[in-house]
């Protein structure tokens, strides 16, 4: 996914929901904010709207046509 087009969305999250993401960060792989975010929104979509989630993976795949 590293040469998709990005855009910059910005959130608001609360103080403490911010240093739980921090701590979960060193222990897990997720390297800063930004991924954990990136990683958790599209396992939420792949959860809850699966058809959703492979739209994603036809898009990226028309694209390189």
């Amino acid at each position: 996914m590293s040469d998709e087009k990005m855009v910059q969305l910005n959130i608001r999250v609360p103080q403490n929901l911010k240093k739980i993401m921090k701590e979960y960060i060193e222990l897990d792989a997720h390297k800063d904010l930004s991924e954990l975010t990136r990683d958790a929104l599209r396992q939420k979509i792949q959860r809850d709207a699966p058809h959703l989630y492979r739209s994603l993976f036809k898009e990226n795949n028309n694209d390189s046509l």
